[in-house]
């Protein structure tokens, strides 16, 4: 049998443990590395490993969304773009929210009580599926009134109809970091995909002038919000 000792390192009150394992034979820990158990999925997870994808929950503008890996992690200042959204809203008439590049969905769920429809739009369909389990898990509560569209696409490569003749409010956090910043980036964030943080291979900021022409070819009107 293979002898394996642990040294415990810290207990944390959320229910994981960070700790060193050594053992002769098993070459994923063979260089002394740190990682972290999780008591209760009974899982390990590698060192630096974002808390919140090991307890899967996070909190965001008083609300509790659901996260994986397959979405960002919400920062804190994001909650700026979402009271600028807010006020807007309360003080105009749209006739259509739209959260581009949406995620795990919380700019457009931390608006969802103030319009009657929003259309969540990202071109990753595993994104998509953690916007539309976040927006059914607070909408009894928040917002019952509100109806979710999700649309698995690529920016506003199609539109509803009647965004032709209205009022729109576009909300977006698209990638804008150059691809080639990789290296530099923190070691938690590494965990997080890549297509929600690299927006390409000259600026970073391809997406957004991929957005910003969209707009102008179809015409639309309204205000976009952005955050970078």
């Amino acid at each position: 049998m293979t002898a394996r000792y642990y040294r415990w390192l810290q207990i944390n009150p959320k229910g994981f443990l960070f700790f060193e394992k050594y053992t002769k034979n098993h070459e994923k820990f063979r260089q002394n590395q740190k990682n972290i158990y999780n008591v209760r999925t009974m899982k390990f997870f590698p060192e630096n490993y974002p808390e919140e994808y090991i307890h899967g929950e996070v909190e965001f503008f008083g609300k509790k969304f659901f996260v994986n890996e397959n979405v960002l992690i919400p920062r804190l200042e994001t909650e700026s773009l979402v009271r600028r959204a807010r006020k807007i809203l309360a003080n105009g008439s749209f006739v259509s929210v739209a959260d581009i590049g949406s995620g795990s969905g919380i700019i457009g769920i931390s608006v969802a009580d103030l319009v009657k429809e929003i259309f969540f739009i990202d071109i990753s369909k595993n994104a998509l599926e953690v916007a539309r389990k976040n927006f059914e898990k607070n909408r009894e509560k928040y917002f019952p009134d509100c109806d979710g569209n999700f649309w698995n696409q690529d920016l506003l490569e199609k539109i509803p109809k009647h965004w032709e003749n209205g009022k729109i409010l576009l909300l977006t956090n698209l990638p804008y970091i150059k691809n080639d910043d990789w290296e530099n980036m923190s070691k938690d964030t590494r965990f997080e995909p890549k297509t929600a943080l690299f927006g390409g291979e000259k600026t970073g900021f391809e997406l957004y002038e991929k957005l910003f022409t969209e707009i102008f070819e179809k015409n639309l009107h309204g205000v976009i919000l952005i955050e970078f």
